[in-house]
Parts: C-alpha cells; structure tokens; sequence
C-alpha cells in the first residue's frame, strides 16, 4: 500500500477552510431568508401559487441538505489532515491524485476506486 502523501497539507487546509467558510454563509443566508419569508408569509392564493411555493421551499431543501453534506464532509478532510491520513484512498490506502483532491478536495477516495463504485467523491 501506498502510504507517502506528497500534497501541500497547507494549501489544501486553506482550500476546505474557504469552502467551509462559503457554505456557512450560503447557509447563514439562506436562514436569514426564511425567517424575512416568514415575516412576509400570505396565503397563496390558488393551487399554482401553491405549488410555486412548494417546488421553491422543496428546492431550497434540496440545496441546504447537499450544503449540509458538503459541511460535513469538508469537516471530516480536516479530521483526516489532523489525523496525516489526508489524501489517502480509504479503500486501497493509495495516494489520492493531487489533480483530483484540487477539484474535490474533501474526496475519501483515489480515482480509480471512485469510478470502480461510481462515486464522485
């Protein structure tokens, strides 16, 4: 097993730490918004009013559950850097491509491995 990881720990510290950054404001908005659409609430006034306003909350839900997600695992990646097995496949143990953790910087798995199982994490 390949156990050397050779990436920039710094750099990729910075990156989930912006990231993490940018989700706790998405997050931290899109509360600020509901409670103002709370003050603001009327009663649709017919079904399709209804049905906007279902598909709008259904898709708001849809976003702050994946942001959610994301939070969670960028929180883990860190966890891993504290921990040195950052950039480590979890299931071969190899070294995950620097050019993969750069696009997907809190990924748990190599390519390979990711595409054996169909994830894209």
């Amino acid at each position: 097993m390949d156990r050397e990881v050779t990436v920039d720990l710094e750099k990729f510290r910075k990156i989930l730490k912006d990231e993490r950054h940018k989700i706790l404001e998405i997050l931290k908005a899109e509360k600020e918004n509901d409670a103002n659409s709370n003050d603001q609430w009327s009663e649709p006034k017919d079904p399709e009013d209804l049905a906007n306003l279902t598909l709008s909350d259904d898709i708001r839900t849809k976003i702050c559950e994946r942001e959610y997600q994301t939070l969670k695992e960028i929180e883990e990646a860190l966890a891993r850097m504290a921990s040195g097995k950052f950039g480590m496949c979890e299931r071969c143990g190899k070294s995950i491509e620097e050019e993969r953790l750069e696009l997907i910087p809190w990924t748990r798995y190599c390519a390979g491995c990711s595409k054996e199982f169909g994830k894209s994490r």
